[in-house]
Formats: C-alpha cells, sequence, structure tokens
C-alpha cells in the first residue's frame, strides 16, 4: 500500500457505512453506460445486479430515481459495485465526489477530496487525538479539548484542509471543587476563549470513521493506540505524529533539564520511543509512578545534543514549550548536556 496517500477504496471495508453525493452530470452519465439503458431506474436487470427493490407499481427503482434527481445520496458500497459492474476506473468516480456523510442526511457532511495525502498535517492531527483529543465509542465524532488558542487553531487548521469543515466550538465552566466542569456556551471561533478555560471542538460522525478507516481504528473512546500501520508510514507523518502528542502530553522540565512525555498507556509511549529513534533522538527508559491510586508512566529525553536534534526534527507548536526548548539547546555546563 502506498505510504504517501490512500483513497476512498483503500479504506471502505473499514469505515462503516458512508454515503456519496457525487457530481449529478457524471452520475447520470454513468448509470446509463452501466446499464446500458436511457432510464436506469427502470432496468430490472441492473436494479438486480446492484440487490436493490422494485416498486411493482411503478416498475422502477424509487431510491435510483432518488439518485438522478439529486435528492438521495449513494451508499460507497453500491458505488463501488457500479465501478465494478461498468469496470469504470475508481479514481475517475474519485474526482467527482462532492461529499460524504456517515447516513442519508444532510448534516454532517464532510467535503473530502481524495486521495488523502499522508503528510505532516495528518500526522499533527492524529498526534492530537491520542493527546488531548477522542474520536467518540458510539457516535465516532471526533473531539479535541484543550486551553492553548495555538493548540486549538492548530487542530481546526489541519481538519479543515482535510475535511473541509469547521467545528462547532463550546467553552468549559472552571472545574468545580469537585473537580467537574461543564460546558458554558457555544463560541464563534477560538478568538472568543477566555484565559484559562478550556474549549472542546466537534466535528461531525463521516470524520472520525476515516479517521479509524485510514489507522485501523486507533481511537474508540478512551481506548487509544499507536497502530502498525502509523508505526510504517512515512518521516513527514511521523514528525507532525510526535509533535503533536508532545505538545498535548509533553512537558519542559525546568529543574531536571529534560523534555519528558506522560501517559497513562505504557504501550503508547513505547512506540513513540521507537518512533524517537528513527530520528536519532535518544529516549530515556519508562519509569511509573502512582498518581491519585492510577498508575501513570513517563520517560524523559536528556542530552543537549538530543534537544538540538528534537528541535530541528519535531520542534514545538505551544511557544511557552518551544521557548524552553531553545534555552535547553543553549545551556552550557550542565550534567548530560553533551
Amino acid at each position: 500500500m502506498n505510504k504517501e496517500n490512500r483513497s476512498l477504496l483503500d479504506i471502505h471495508n473499514k469505515i462503516g457505512r458512508i454515503h456519496i453525493k457525487i457530481d449529478l452530470p457524471y452520475l447520470k452519465k454513468i448509470l446509463r453506460k452501466v446499464s446500458s439503458s436511457e432510464i436506469p431506474h427502470r432496468n430490472k436487470n441492473f436494479i438486480e445486479k446492484l440487490g436493490m427493490t422494485i416498486n411493482p407499481r411503478t416498475k422502477s427503482c424509487p431510491t435510483m430515481s432518488g439518485w438522478t434527481r439529486g435528492a438521495r445520496t449513494i451508499p460507497l458500497g453500491k458505488l463501488i459495485k457500479i465501478s465494478k459492474i461498468g469496470n469504470i476506473q475508481w479514481k475517475q468516480i474519485e474526482s467527482k465526489i462532492i461529499s460524504i456523510n456517515s447516513g442519508s442526511r444532510k448534516e454532517g457532511a464532510i467535503k473530502i477530496k481524495f486521495p488523502i495525502k499522508l503528510n505532516k498535517k495528518l500526522g499533527l492531527l492524529v498526534g492530537h487525538i491520542l493527546g488531548d483529543g477522542s474520536i467518540d465509542y458510539k457516535y465516532q465524532q471526533v473531539f479535541y479539548s484543550n486551553s492553548n488558542p495555538e493548540l486549538l487553531k492548530e487542530f481546526e487548521s489541519c481538519m479543515l484542509q482535510l475535511f473541509n469543515i469547521r467545528p462547532r466550538i463550546w467553552m468549559q465552566h472552571t472545574a468545580n471543587f469537585e473537580g467537574k466542569t461543564r460546558w458554558e456556551r457555544r463560541l464563534n471561533s477560538i478568538e472568543e476563549l477566555e484565559k484559562k478555560k478550556n474549549v472542546g471542538l466537534f466535528y461531525p460522525s463521516a470524520c472520525g470513521r476515516i479517521l479509524n478507516g485510514l489507522f485501523d481504528n486507533f481511537a474508540i473512546g478512551i481506548n487509544k493506540e499507536v497502530s502498525l500501520r502509523m508505526m510504517n508510514l512515512n518521516s513527514n507523518f511521523k514528525r507532525g505524529l510526535i509533535r503533536a502528542f508532545y505538545d498535548d502530553e509533553g512537558s519542559i522540565m525546568k529543574n531536571g533539564k529534560c523534555i519528558r512525555l506522560f501517559q497513562d498507556r505504557k504501550d503508547i509511549l513505547e512506540a513513540f520511543r521507537i518512533i524517537l529513534k528513527e530520528f536519532n533522538i535518544a529516549p530515556g527508559e519508562i519509569k511509573t509512578y502512582i498518581k491519585k491510586d492510577k498508575k501513570r508512566h513517563y520517560f524523559d529525553i536528556h542530552r543537549k545534543s538530543n534537544f538540538i536534534r528534537f528541535k530541528k526534527e519535531i520542534g514545538f507548536t505551544s511557544s511557552k514549550k518551544r521557548n524552553r526548548l531553545n534555552k535547553l539547546c543553549i545551556i552550557k555546563n550542565f550534567k548530560n548536556s553533551k
């Protein structure tokens, strides 16, 4: 499989029931061609090949009639069948897709272009979902929460570039004495965020299905992993992946003079240790501690040479962490600085 991009056909069996809106003149053209009929929705043979039903009264397929009038979207599985029956190149069909949805309704449609480039921007997006984001277990909606406007804007920009959609933005009340929060109000933009408050960015189900389809269900509710598919991708994707995850879960330790990465899942830390070594950055061993009766894990990056390589190859989007990293790169004569 190509390490640089993915077509919709590459992931179609991993994304559930997806509906497609396709260029209407092109759709009518291929339906007439494949059915060898000027009125495809009345062609019994063609209708049965697609596994669809005929209305005995009108002697036609109402669903297909809806397709040709632009009143209905097409299930992805049916579109693939049409391409196979008519021996039509999928690349050609894919270029005519207007939008994708997780159901037949118009709400939540995304205007994604295929093939999807497996680049640094996509790596940033996946890294943030592994960090402070999630993909809902039941509805597969994408969610990202943070109080740093720089990271929120980065996530919003990556989603806009990939899916051509803007989020619903909600601001949280500051946590009460029990540590509980609630949504305070909806914002028009990230610029309206009040200091020291968290914002949640919400995206429709089709986004989550595509992302989990690309990366083998890497984020299902609270269950997250660095999938084998991610581990085998190109360096640019991995640069974005590491950067976003460190922006969310990492820290520059002032006293310890190191870059530290925290995580509940030990296997996720181990995966990042392996990827860092690909950039000739030497991570320390994973260590464990107890916080609020729960096991937490971390590992550090020491030595000035590693800091410099991290700055050059990965970096931070957070200006606060970036400034601290810059200072680590110029400090002289401290322990483990070589």
